[in-house]
């Protein structure tokens, strides 16, 4: 009987330590074994000489829209897109899929698509919306890893913005579930809907109008606002897709407070700047707005000094139609992007910093593991999960439409080049891409917050 089931061979591991040219043992969908000249017998050989093996990307920012909305995107195509980028397991958001995930019974429709179609592992969040904070309790014990609410108007009527004294008590709820975190989009609802009115009023309603309305200090007063409760009621809380380095110096202070609160950014606001409106339009529309270069700039020297935790994809899609039409602010507010998580973060941080991939990796794997407590996920060490992805940095790899997974192919990506290529990817041992082709081996499992 062979000792492993896959063996990965002369690959450099990215392992808790470094990066090492060893080789890897998997069996059972566990890392076994991690050892220079691994010995003994396998059903199947990686060869990844000349690459190297990553933990699994985890994308904890991610809007799959089924129920409900699967024209949109559905959880097949959605996580073949983040097979083919590395991506191994998704933390889907309770927005957008119809209903939201904000009660049981929404969450069971949720699950039971999950199961069915999805090719990876999957968590999932909960919702918290004004007259929803009784269901909080049952939504923890069904094995959400965590909860989500916007300061500002979500766009979808099913999903209402929480103000201050909702947000207030939902903290409350939500500090006396274990293990649970509170992510917020942090936009200010009473100043983006003032000026988005005036524009709108006006007949102004192009992409500059657009930007304009949802200004960096709408987003400073907002986390401003979320410190105070988190500090007040001891929710830990996590501030989803910051734009701006002031919004991270406020967490940077909140966190030397001993505030518990955690900081994500995504790759459309470390590559994209507004420029890209002028190409695209509103396929590369997205709130918070992109910001201008100096901005991303100085963004960018945040995350150097590592003051960002975590990077999401905030993988939002739509129906091409959604993003077309002359009224700016009429068309549908998210980048589609999860198939490009990993190669532009790891190709970016790579040529703009001095981080090693170990460094890298924590970002997009060992920390959303550990703050949403995903069970044996993260890392690549023996008695963990099995997720890894095999890739190299060689060459320019472009982009193309062509190559999209999407169920509506857009992405304001396309046309970029980056050096890293996804070569394979497994999640609990399973192959699901290999050199450019989607392997259908399975299913993804559910995968609930650890207690």
């Amino acid at each position: 009987m062979p000792d492993f089931d896959t063996v990965i061979l002369r690959g450099t591991v990215v392992g808790p330590t470094g990066e090492y040219p060893m080789d890897l043992g998997i069996a059972d969908g566990i890392i076994q074994a991690i050892e220079k000249d691994l010995s003994g017998q396998a059903n199947h050989e990686i060869l990844a000489e000349g690459c190297f093996v990553i933990p699994g990307i985890i994308d904890s920012h991610v809007h799959i829209n089924e129920p409900g909305n699967t024209d949109w995107e559905g959880f097949e195509t959605g996580s073949k897109a983040a097979a083919a980028g590395g991506t191994t397991c998704i933390i889907d958001m309770p927005i957008n899929s119809l209903p939201t995930t904000i009660n049981a019974e929404a969450f069971h429709k949720k699950k039971e698509h999950g199961e069915n179609n999805c090719l990876v592992d999957f968590a999932l969040w909960g919702g918290l919306v004004p007259d929803n904070i009784g269901q909080l309790e049952s939504l923890w014990e069904l094995g959400v890893i965590g909860f989500k609410a916007f300061m500002s108007n979500s766009g979808i009527k099913k999903f209402p913005c929480v103000d201050t004294t909702s947000l207030k008590k939902g903290m409350k709820a939500i500090a006396k579930l274990e293990g649970m975190v509170l992510a917020l989009h942090a936009e200010d609802d009473a100043l983006t809907a003032k000026l988005s009115k005036q524009y709108i009023q006006s007949g102004n309603t192009n992409y500059t109008d657009f930007l304009n309305s949802r200004p960096i200090e709408a987003e400073l007063i907002a986390i401003k606002t979320a410190i105070e409760l988190s500090g007040e009621t001891g929710c830990p809380i996590h501030i989803v897709h910051v734009s701006c380095a002031e919004g991270i110096d406020l967490i940077t202070e909140a966190k030397q407070n001993k505030v518990d609160i955690t900081a994500e950014t995504c790759p459309h606001y470390l590559c994209l700047t507004t420029e890209a409106l002028d190409q695209w339009g509103a396929i590369a529309k997205c709130a918070p707005p992109l910001r201008n270069p100096f901005a991303v700039e100085a963004l960018w020297e945040k995350f150097r000094k590592g003051e960002i935790d975590t990077l999401g994809s905030d993988h939002s899609p739509c129906l091409d139609v959604m993003k077309k039409g002359e009224d700016f602010f009429k068309a549908w507010c998210g980048i589609s992007g999860i198939q490009h998580l990993a190669t532009i973060s790891y190709s970016l941080i790579r040529e703009k910093t001095n981080w090693s991939l170990l460094d890298i990796s924590k970002l997009l794997s060992t920390h959303p593991a550990e703050r949403f407590q995903l069970p044996r996920k993260g890392k690549l060490e023996v008695g963990m999960d099995a997720d890894l992805c095999v890739a190299n940095f060689k060459g320019r790899n472009s982009i193309s439409s062509e190559g999209l997974y999407y169920k509506n192919k857009h992405s304001p990506y396309v046309g970029l080049h980056f050096p890293f290529q996804a070569k394979e990817t497994l999640v609990r041992g399973r192959s699901v891409f290999a050199d450019g082709t989607i392997q259908n081996n399975g299913r993804g499992k559910f995968i609930r917050f650890r207690i």
